[in-house]
């Protein structure tokens, strides 16, 4: 995932990479930087893992202080229990694992993603499970995953159902991981609507699809229009990407700088050792106006991470109203531990290559570098951000491609303007 500063700060500490959104369902197993990480030495047994995982976890989880984990607790239960398992043993390297997702079951942070000894533990998706009205449970008979155009089931039916002019953009190359874009407007109104399935939009409109550039050049100059009445960008099933589409998209609906929260990571090894918060700031686009014309954003609880700080973000106009469901709760970055003290490392160093000094690691554990407060001064970590109007879907209710019923929230948000 490509990660670039989305806006400014007053820390510099925190400019450089203070937003870098990534992803939960696009997370990938890769080595991190061993800088700043403890207990790095070879090891050849399961309690010396244990304890490398879980000194990373307590020098670098940016979330203790919201936390309601006790992490000692878990030190004291599951220390002996690791004592006694063989390493090398496959049947203990999956009571391993069970261990592993015990202990990180309740965590706040929503983008956590654990990789030990080649299994997957996403506690906050497990979660979300067993919540009979998550998307993912409502739409269990649909095509859930994004098809080959990279569409989600919200857009499948809303351009030929919706709109009566339009302007579609595809990318299916492997780089840009299928990105999809939509823009028209709807049957019967002067409304704008815009739709993309993730924050890829700098990327592509600066040198990927150009047709998705051309979606973007028609929502953008609808800003300006004066026969459109107001504009409708569903983020629904977004699941985040780049931080610089922050400034790219919000940026052209302000005309000064914009403070949507604050953000503070670590200074030191202790849980509690804070940097001070500072400001996040989005930049306006050059020449960029205020947008006062409504605006509604569409998000649920699968808009992840950029899309829910964006939702933040227009939020902070006066004109905007938010229509769905609550979404996901994944808030922090995700960059390499050495960025900020804090965040993802690698853990229990199982052998070292003498020659080259290459070292393999028993697992990866992905989570925030930094904590993101809001401007009401609230943390939605692992909350979700709440819409204006809590729309409920139900499956006799809306369409699953071929079997269009209807779209209750995107019918909200045209009466809303309309």
């Amino acid at each position: 995932m490509r990660k670039t500063s989305g806006y400014t700060s007053t820390t510099n500490l925190l400019c450089a990479a203070a937003f870098i959104l990534t992803t939960l369902v696009s997370s990938c197993h890769k080595e991190i930087s061993t800088a700043n990480q403890t207990g790095s030495t070879a090891s050849g047994n399961f309690s010396q893992v244990f304890e490398d995982f879980w000194t990373n976890m307590n020098n670098s989880y940016v979330f203790w202080s919201i936390d309601t984990t006790n992490w000692d607790r878990m030190h004291s239960i599951y220390s002996p229990l690791f004592t006694k398992l063989n390493l090398y043993d496959s049947a203990d390297n999956i009571t391993a694992i069970s261990y592993f997702k015990s202990m990180v079951d309740g965590l706040v942070d929503s983008h956590y993603t654990l990789f030990p000894g080649g299994g997957i533990i996403q506690p906050a998706h497990d979660r979300k499970l067993k919540n009979p009205q998550f998307i993912e449970n409502i739409f269990q008979t649909a095509p859930y995953s994004p098809s080959v155009d990279g569409r989600f089931y919200y857009t499948d039916a809303i351009d030929s159902l919706y709109l009566s002019s339009k302007v579609v953009g595809i990318d299916t190359t492997s780089a840009s991981q299928n990105v999809y874009a939509i823009t028209g407007t709807i049957s019967n109104t002067n409304i704008q609507y815009f739709a993309f399935n993730k924050f890829a939009l700098v990327a592509e409109y600066q040198g990927g699809s150009r047709k998705i550039k051309a979606v973007l050049d028609t929502f953008f100059n609808s800003l300006t229009s004066t026969s459109v009445s107001g504009i409708i960008i569903d983020l629904r099933g977004n699941g985040g990407g780049d931080i610089s589409d922050l400034n790219f998209l919000v940026g052209r609906f302000i005309s000064s700088p914009l403070n949507i929260g604050y953000t503070r990571s670590k200074n030191g090894n202790g849980r509690l050792d804070y940097t001070p918060w500072a400001p996040a700031i989005v930049t306006p686009v050059a020449g960029s106006a205020a947008y006062t014309k409504p605006i509604v954003v569409l998000a649920d609880g699968e808009s992840v991470s950029m899309a829910e700080i964006t939702t933040m973000a227009l939020k902070q106009l006066p004109n905007t109203t938010i229509v769905g469901d609550t979404t996901w709760g994944a808030n922090g970055p995700l960059t390499i531990n050495s960025d900020f003290n804090a965040g993802s490392f690698n853990f229990g160093n199982v052998t070292t290559n003498i020659e080259t000094g290459a070292t393999s690691y028993y697992g990866n554990a992905y989570t925030s570098s930094t904590m993101f407060k809001y401007i009401d001064g609230n943390i939605y970590e692992g909350k979700g951000f709440p819409p204006d109007y809590d729309i409920k879907v139900a499956l006799n209710q809306v369409f699953l491609r071929n079997n269009f019923v209807d779209d209750p929230q995107l019918d909200k948000a045209v009466t809303l303007i309309h």
